[in-house]
């Protein structure tokens, strides 16, 4: 199979549809991109502005230009040499009576077509929790009636503008007077049966096509609604219970995506399932028109390996497939995936390597750090389970009950709950992949070690470990397969979601000393490794996942590449950022607003808000009211979801609007442009941070375009990405127009289109003459020797008959040379690149800057950095 040479991430919806898409191929041709890679482009929710609440697999969004827009757009990428890759969800589908097969799943309950479509738990009534209050309370207060709904032809119970389906054998049940409509429709409905639902739809179509007609029944329901106990009577006899949204903490019989009940999750280990939902996708890649797939959230899936395998047969061995998966320290893919790699979170976490001071004095590596850490997240873990994903845990244990009773009762102990809870808490990855087909050895000892830190947190529930770990092996001799089966998948699928929710959207959220550490896919209990470890991770990639995506922006990633690549910076000068915190903190000390529960914000969020303003804070600061404003806007935003993400003193469920409303406060007070002390202090301090950081990204920026791996460019990160985490990056953007040459002389002032020329030279010689070797070719480490070896890394790509070098400066926060994008040429003084045993020594030139380096063995980092920041040096 042939990957993609480059990528360019597109959000669709927000304002980008095909036809404004196709407008964009001239810029991805310009840049050097080989395959657009497109976010979901399924029917969905009415309004998304994301695409993962899919309503219907197998139709392209009309709002989007539907399947001649897409083919339209196609065609003109296909036209210029491009193709497309896209982005599928067989996680989870919205649960929203816009999508068919929920509103039939509602309706007809377990006889349903699509009933077994959905993960749903049908031993008891299936859940709806959308309502704001309980089903009595919002029933006392005149919210739900009767109700008939003209768009589905159906009876329903009404809650504000949400029609929930009646089952029509309970139709009958609804007459309390004469109407003659109304008897008809009961009549025919009594007739119809489980599979004579489409008649009675077109019937009750017929029946109220007279407006008159229809409105005598729409009075007749009215009145009708008026007796609280008959529509809660009639309430009782559907397949489903209407809750408040709160009770899905407790009380769910779906399996939902993370902790949103709003998606719900699927069945596509079942082949019928599988082939209704890949459908139109697998049309598409057969017919051609898209060459390669993203899948999401490849962790949910009851059996991942499975899954991929059918995938793979349906699309063919010249599909590119990668998946979103999440790699732990030191873990790799399973080798059994027929995949292409990853989505790249883990490159991210290499570049973190790259750029992050990894001196013990930096305090990043300390021991009490790293304890601290590890006692954070297991908190966070453990109030997960208890709180947000109860419900979920709750079921395994009854699962739990189930097989150590060999059938009988599924009432859990406590025991078993806190096994369950404490097993999951102390999986030290996203999460296993045991099947019917045995247990990897890696599998099996993660589960020993599972059990291991388990017993010791809990030992009071040592039997019930062991039983659980003995399901999740698959040990002979437990009496009843089902359940054991049942149980294992579902704690997998249950460990990567608590795992995510723990770490990414909790403690990442609660640690605020150094942003760029809180990353997607980041290890929380990192300790950074310099160069060193760089090296071994690239070289890794280049033996076991040349071809996966490298990433450096995502719709996902907390914050955008060049905002991260500047908090790096604050790795090395832990001692200037101290003080300056203290010193705004003094400054604004009066707009701290006192509370019940403290100040607020507490000295820990306010670190965090300085960091995050940092950040997104303009390269140039002299910009006008509107600018701030927008840039307050942005921060209070962002700040009231991290906030309500680290789940301290507000959170979703339970929001503190005092709380909320102090903190916004004093941002808006802080950033007003009357405050003229912290608003010049802050920017003075905020300088040379913005230049080490700018000189940051493009070192991350060079290093993903010529490091192992397919580079994937981000919807506008080709220019200056200092977003937020969605919405914020989400925001539409512009594209430029690219230039062939770097400005004569580089400076801030200049650094998006410098990045952006970066760029397209480098992607378009990786699509030309270094294709191959970009693609295929070897890792070497180069050696750097000198007083200021520490300040650069560099390495080789290699064939048997091509090379390149790409060469980047790091922790140059005390050297950058004035607002240009280099680095002061003295700190170079003795420095040089060890030319590499077995190769040759030629003329190179530097493709970023034009300029010939001539041979040595030991080559001067001075000439190769010469007036640019950064240096890929290929043969001349």
């Amino acid at each position: 199979m042939q990957p993609p040479k480059a990528t360019y991430r597109l959000q669709f919806r927000n304002g980008m549809d095909f036809a404004k898409a196709v407008e964009l191929v001239p810029h991805l041709v310009g840049l050097g991109i080989s395959h657009l890679y497109a976010s979901p482009i399924f029917s969905a929710v009415r309004g998304s502005t994301h695409g993962y609440d899919v309503i219907d697999f197998n139709e392209i969004e009309p709002a989007l230009g539907g399947r001649e827009g897409f083919s339209r757009l196609v065609h003109e990428l296909n036209a210029q040499g491009l193709g497309i890759i896209l982005d599928v969800v067989p996680n989870h589908m919205a649960a929203s009576l816009d999508n068919e097969w929920w509103h039939s799943v509602i309706e007809s309950g377990r006889s349903s077509a699509f009933a077994d479509h959905f993960d749903i738990d049908w031993q008891s009534p299936l859940t709806l929790p959308f309502l704001g209050r309980s089903f009595e309370e919002e029933l006392a207060a005149g919210n739900i009636r009767l109700a008939l709904d003209r768009k589905r032809n159906c009876l329903a119970l009404m809650y504000y503008d949400a029609l929930y389906p009646l089952n029509p054998a309970t139709y009958p049940a609804i007459l309390r007077a004469a109407n003659s409509a109304l008897e008809r429709i009961c009549a025919i409905a009594a007739a119809a049966g489980p599979t004579g639902i489409a008649h009675l739809h077109s019937a009750v179509s017929s029946i109220v096509k007279a407006s008159a007609v229809a409105a005598e029944l729409d009075e007749f329901l009215e009145q009708l609604s008026a007796d609280k106990d008959h529509l809660r009577r009639l309430h009782q006899m559907q397949a489903w219970r209407l809750t408040s949204w709160k009770t899905a903490r407790d009380q769910l019989s779906y399996r939902r995506f993370f902790e949103i009940a709003g998606l719900i999750g699927m069945r596509v280990e079942d082949p019928s399932v599988f082939e209704d939902t890949h459908r139109l996708t697998l049309d598409l890649v057969q017919g051609g028109l898209v060459e390669g797939l993203r899948v999401d959230h490849i962790d949910g899936l009851a059996d991942p390996e499975a899954y991929l395998h059918r995938l793979r047969q349906h699309a063919g061995n010249s599909t590119y497939i990668v998946v979103e998966k999440i790699l732990g320290v030191n873990e790799t893919l399973p080798q059994d995936w027929p995949v292409d790699g990853t989505t790249g979170y883990e490159f991210i976490s290499a570049l973190a390597e790259l750029l992050t001071n990894e001196q013990s004095s930096a305090r990043l590596s300390s021991e009490a750090r790293r304890s601290a850490a590890e006692k954070a997240v297991l908190d966070c873990k453990l109030q997960l389970l208890s709180h947000n994903f109860n419900a979920e845990a709750t079921r395994l244990a009854r699962l739990a009950a189930l097989i150590e009773n060999n059938g009988g009762s599924s009432h859990p102990n406590g025991r078993i709950i806190e096994a369950v809870r404490r097993l999951i808490a102390a999986l030290p990855i996203y999460r296993t992949y045991v099947s019917d087909r045995g247990v990897a050895e890696r599998d099996g000892r993660i589960l020993d070690e599972m059990e291991l830190n388990a017993l010791t947190a809990a030992p009071v529930a040592g039997a019930e470990i062991a039983l659980i770990i003995a399901a999740l092996k698959s040990r002979s001799g437990l009496a009843n397969r089902k359940p054991q089966s049942e149980f294992r998948t579902r704690f997998q699928q249950l460990s990567g979601a608590v795992m995510a929710k723990a770490v990414e959207d909790t403690f990442f959220y609660r640690r605020t000393d150094y942003l760029a550490a809180n990353e997607v896919g980041a290890d929380p209990f990192w300790r950074p490794g310099g160069t060193d470890r760089f090296h071994e991770m690239m070289q890794d990639r280049a033996r076991d996942m040349p071809n996966g995506l490298s990433a450096t922006s995502t719709h996902d990633t907390k914050r955008g590449e060049d905002a991260r690549a500047r908090l790096y910076a604050v790795s090395e000068a832990p001692d200037v950022w101290t003080a300056s915190v203290a010193r705004w903190h003094d400054m604004n000390a009066a707009r701290i607003r006192r509370s019940p529960g403290g100040g607020a914000p507490e000295a820990s969020v306010e670190q965090f808000l300085y960091q995050s303003l940092l950040g997104i804070w303009p390269i140039n600061s002299s910009f006008d009211e509107d600018e701030f404003s927008a840039l307050r806007e942005r921060l209070c935003g962002f700040a009231v979801k991290a906030l309500r993400e680290a789940k301290l003193r507000t959170s979703w469920e339970s929001p503190d609007e005092y709380y909320e409303t102090a903190v916004t406060a004093f941002l808006s007070d802080l950033l007003d442009l009357q405050n003229r002390t912290f608003f010049e202090d802050f920017g003075r301090a905020a300088r040379p941070f913005i230049q080490a950081g700018l000189i940051n990204s493009l070192s991350q920026t060079l290093v993903k375009l010529t490091a192992p791996g397919v580079p994937d460019v981000y919807q506008g990160s080709e220019r200056l990405d200092v977003s937020l985490v969605d919405p914020d990056n989400r925001r539409p953007f512009s594209p430029h127009p690219s230039s062939p040459a770097l400005p004569h002389v580089p400076t801030a002032s200049t650094f998006e289109d410098c990045k952006q020329t970066l760029i397209g030279i480098c992607l378009n010689h990786r699509r030309n003459r270094g294709s191959n070797l970009l693609m295929r070719g070897g890792y070497i480490p180069l050696q750097v020797r000198g007083p200021a070896s520490r300040h650069a890394a560099a390495f080789m790509r290699h064939t048997e008959n091509d090379f390149s070098i790409t060469v980047v400066p790091r922790l140059i926060f005390r050297h950058t040379d004035g607002d240009r994008l280099s680095v002061l040429p003295g700190l170079w003084k003795d420095t040089c690149l060890v030319w590499p045993d077995g190769r040759d020594l030629m003329r190179l030139r530097n493709l970023a800057t034009g300029d010939l380096v001539e041979p040595h063995h030991h080559l001067p980092v001075a000439d190769v950095l010469r007036g640019f920041a950064v240096a890929f040096l290929v043969p001349a």
